[in-house]
């Protein structure tokens, strides 16, 4: 792994820090997200709704508003359809505030997972056929956009269809009234990442200046906040309007609902930022959809009675808790199947099994990507027929990757990063092949093997005052990363494991006489690398609070290695080391290397360190050794 920060013109680099009274590292992690116009750096720093996009400039908008006002004029029956995770849940819940406060005679539809799927599911289109739903226009979130026959089906019944989408459209698009979607190729929007929650969110707004419903839009932007973060969209332009100031009203919720949810789910004293959300909020709202139904979370997110709101909230937590268990299963079993037929070797991962419990698959297979660093597929078999989730990397559009291979899927759907498929079990094979095949083929750089770090950082660096120009930077999430730090030449002290699994690393660094904590969260597996002197400790940073008393730490993300070990073996420690291997009758010693440090330093009252063990290791000719998570194996 080498390391790559980017250099920039000093002198653009000193204007921007002297304009925005900013120091050089935050004007370079502005730069590195390619804010680089005044303007830009400006909206960055302070997303005010006067940058908020004309919502006039979305193809279609102006004509789907007018039809929902002559549905509401009309009395007309609205159905909103959406998905079943956080997007789809937050989509239907803004327009079921909204329209029924302005008298619409609105419902909603969302589609059960195990047995209709994602998408426009047949079931609802038979219903609508015999008239046992009754709807004069559907509204659908977060899908529609791929369903070609279905919309002309609902059409064909003289219902019309505005599609609200923000997945990858195909050549042929529907034959809706209005379609509502940033990334057909005659949208002139400037903001093509806005996802459901927040088109949806832009689509009332402007329908409201019709309206007039009074003190509602800050509610539905709780709501678009909701949707925007969960689901990993790039934070600028008018996403970052959404998430910024949905956030500060987040933290101040009027919906019940998610008031509840934040009690249940722990953190109701803590400042709710996009972590919570991602990784703590979205996860309880998705595990209705994946565990049991979506309407579960919509009526949370719509309750306005305590009692109700609370028990729903309950509920959630309960279908998080299934849902965690379930993915634990199914993530063992993959990573089995995985090892066993050397499918890491791959340029993609394709692995299946029988039942696999669908509402879980999109975070295994995320789980997979991360863990094996390329992107994965997850299916789960029933009677011949294949469900699955996939998720990718920056240098792969799997979206495109399966149109390259379509003709061996029943359907699919999504963008860049996260798909979903249906497929035959007897195409499963040649899939993987094909796909595997356009993967590898693909022209791509070394830029897996790149650590990428906004800025090199000093010791004298890490201090409250950089802390809090960073914390100007939140929410971050896709497109706006945590700023990420580069801490070169730096000595390693006080290593050890920590965390109930032993899976985190604690250590301390040390340059220019200061001391600097570091915390590496389930780094132990790259232990070896951060033993071996590694040339920079690639890092960001945090607060931490103990004992009332809060510090500047550091968080370990990786490290660059050194081209060469810069280590001179000390005898007399390698003495120490070689009487231990000697003395034992094992042909391979197995031991977890921090208890062997207590071991040899208590025994032969030495200060041998896990640091030099392993550099010694490594620089010795005639001893084989492998160290696996703090597990070290040393051959005789």
């Amino acid at each position: 792994m080498k390391l790559k920060v980017k250099e920039y013109d000093r002198g653009y680099i000193k204007d921007v820090s002297r304009k925005f009274n900013l120091s050089k590292i935050s004007s370079r992690i502005l730069l590195n997200r390619n804010i680089t116009e005044y303007n830009e750096i400006e909206e960055f720093l302070n997303p005010d709704f006067k940058y908020f996009e004309n919502a006039k400039n979305y193809k279609d908008l102006q004509r789907g508003c007018s039809r929902v006002l002559e549905a509401i004029d009309k009395n007309q029956k609205i159905i909103i359809y959406g998905d079943y995770d956080v997007d789809g849940v937050t989509s239907i819940s803004q327009f079921i505030l909204l329209l029924s406060k302005a008298g619409a005679d609105v419902d909603y539809y969302v589609p059960e997972r195990e047995n209709e799927g994602y998408g426009i599911s047949s079931e609802f289109v038979e219903k609508l056929k015999d008239n046992r739903i009754e709807a004069d226009l559907v509204v659908t979130v977060d899908c529609g956009i791929a369903e070609i026959e279905k919309i002309a089906c609902i059409s064909e019944m003289n219902k019309d269809v505005v599609i609200i989408d923000h997945h990858q459209c195909k050549e042929e698009l529907p034959p809706a009234y209005a379609v509502i979607d940033p990334k057909q190729k005659d949208c002139p929007s400037k903001n093509k990442h806005l996802c459901a929650a927040g088109l949806s969110f832009k689509f009332l707004k402007h329908l409201n200046t019709y309206l007039k419903v009074e003190d509602i839009e800050d509610v539905l932007l709780e709501l678009a906040c909701l949707g925007t973060i969960a689901d990993i969209v790039d934070l600028f332009g008018d996403n970052r309007v959404i998430a910024k100031n949905g956030l500060r009203k987040i933290n101040n919720t009027r919906l019940i609902g998610l008031k509840k949810l934040i009690e249940v789910s722990g953190i109701k004293d803590k400042e709710i930022e996009s972590y919570h959300i991602g990784f703590i909020i979205a996860p309880r709202i998705n595990a209705a959809g994946r565990m049991d139904t979506a309407k579960k979370a919509i009526k949370l997110m719509l309750s306005s009675d305590e009692q109700e709101a609370e028990k729903l909230a309950l509920e959630l937590e309960a279908l998080n808790a299934l849902r965690k268990q379930a993915e634990s299963v199914i993530f063992e079993e993959a990573v089995n199947k995985i090892e066993t037929d050397f499918l890491y070797k791959k340029s993609i991962i394709v692995v299946y099994g029988e039942n696999w419990h669908e509402g879980v698959l999109g975070i295994v297979a995320s789980k997979l990507t991360d863990k094996y660093e390329i992107p994965s597929v997850v299916i789960s078999m029933k009677e011949g027929i294949g469900k699955g989730s996939a998720r990718s990397l920056e240098c792969v559009d799997i979206f495109e990757a399966f149109t390259a291979v379509k003709q061996y899927l029943l359907k699919y759907g999504g963008h860049k990063l996260a798909a979903g498929l249906t497929i035959e079990e007897k195409n499963i094979n040649i899939f993987a092949d094909e796909l595997n095949s356009y993967i590898f083929s693909l022209n791509r750089d070394d830029s897996l093997n790149e650590i990428e770090a906004d800025s090199y950082i000093e010791a004298k660096d890490v201090s409250f005052d950089l802390y809090k120009e960073i914390c100007m930077f939140e929410p971050y999430g896709s497109g706006n990363p945590k700023p990420v730090f580069a801490l070169k030449d730096a000595e390693l002290k006080n290593i050890r494991k920590v965390g109930r699994d032993g899976s985190h690393l604690s250590f301390v660094l040390v340059k220019d006489n200061r001391e600097i904590s570091v915390i590496g969260f389930g780094k132990i597996g790259i232990l070896e690398k951060v033993l071996t002197k590694p040339s920079a400790y690639v890092v960001t940073m945090s607060l931490n609070e103990f004992n009332g008393r809060k510090s500047i730490q550091l968080v370990l993300q990786n490290v660059e290695d050194s081209d060469k070990l810069d280590y001179s073996i000390d005898d007399e420690k390698m003495k120490v080391l070689n009487s231990v291997i000697n003395k034992s009758k094992s042909k391979i010693i197995k031991t977890d290397i921090f208890v062997l440090v207590e071991k040899l330093n208590k025994i032969y009252n030495t200060k041998i360190t896990a640091e030099e063990i392993i550099c010694m290791l490594k620089k010795a000719d005639n001893i084989q050794y492998a160290l696996k998570n703090e597990v070290l194996y040393i051959k005789k």
